[in-house]
């Protein structure tokens, strides 16, 4: 029998050597790991190892809990391209009160056509009758000079022939009186044509004034109606621009009567004097 001194000192020796065993495991299994090449493994453990999920990045609680980002106009809108590029109103608008009192004397224009073109017309149809008794009397002169020269009364003759040359003066002076009541009419024609030019582009100005203060008040409230506003606008100024271009042309015809008018008047002069004889 073994004293119970051995015995402890059997235990002891067992328990110790198991303890030196399972530390030298670990620093065989460690040593290994650090030869082993990273991403290397066995051809039996890799065929027996699951496949490993795919890593999972977790996402900042912040950004799933982030209010959505406010609509952001778009770059394109007229409004914006005209701050970036300096747009101007092509087609500057005066104060309504201003566009009201040229709608006025517009108005005051066209009556004053009317006026001048039915003056000049009376004016003309008298002076188409006193052409055609001048002609009647040059034909009365030129009969009777025929017959005095007929019968050899040459002092009738030369009286006759005095006579002639006073009608066709005065006859000459009638046909510069109805050229210019012509171009009188011509004129008032021209006025007409102007003032309703002139209404129509004022017309255009007054409504793309109103369209463009609506546009302003309600461009922070409203943008789908600005917009939609924006579209008006282009389209008044595009017909406001061609509405001015054609009271220009209007008012450059109107000139161009007056040019007329003032040459006409001057011959009318030169035949007034000449009719009423060399002692005027």
């Amino acid at each position: 029998m073994y004293s119970r001194r051995t015995i402890a000192l059997v235990v002891g020796m067992l328990l110790s050597g198991r303890v030196v065993t399972a530390r030298a495991q670990d620093t065989t299994a460690a040593g290994s790991d650090r030869d082993t090449p990273q991403g290397y493994a066995p051809p039996q453990e890799a065929a027996q190892a699951p496949p490993a999920a795919p890593a999972r990045v977790a996402a900042p609680a912040a950004a799933a809990t982030a209010p959505a980002a406010a609509p952001v106009a778009p770059a394109s809108s007229r409004a914006a391209i005209g701050a970036q590029l300096g747009f101007v109103d092509v087609l500057p608008t005066r104060s309504p009160e201003r566009i009201q009192a040229l709608l006025d004397n517009a108005a005051g224009l066209e009556r004053d056509g009317v006026t001048e073109l039915a003056n000049a017309q009376a004016e003309r149809e008298k002076t188409k009758g006193l052409l055609a008794s001048s002609k009647q009397e040059i034909s009365s002169i030129d009969s009777k000079r025929k017959a005095a020269e007929k019968n050899k009364e040459e002092g009738e003759k030369v009286a006759l022939q005095a006579e002639k040359k006073d009608a066709e003066r005065r006859k000459q002076f009638l046909e510069r009186r109805l050229d210019l009541h012509e171009a009188e009419i011509d004129r008032a024609r021209a006025i007409q044509k102007l003032a309703t030019t002139m209404t129509s582009a004022l017309q255009m100005e007054q409504q793309l004034a109103v369209r463009r203060a609506e546009r302003a008040h309600t461009a922070a409230s409203d943008p789908a109606g600005a917009r939609r506003q924006d579209a008006v606008i282009v389209e008044l100024e595009g017909k406001g621009l061609e509405a001015k271009r054609m009271q220009a042309e209007a008012g450059k015809q109107v000139a161009d009567k007056d040019v007329d008018l003032a040459r006409r008047r001057l011959e009318l002069h030169k035949a007034q004097i000449s009719a009423a004889g060399p002692g005027l």
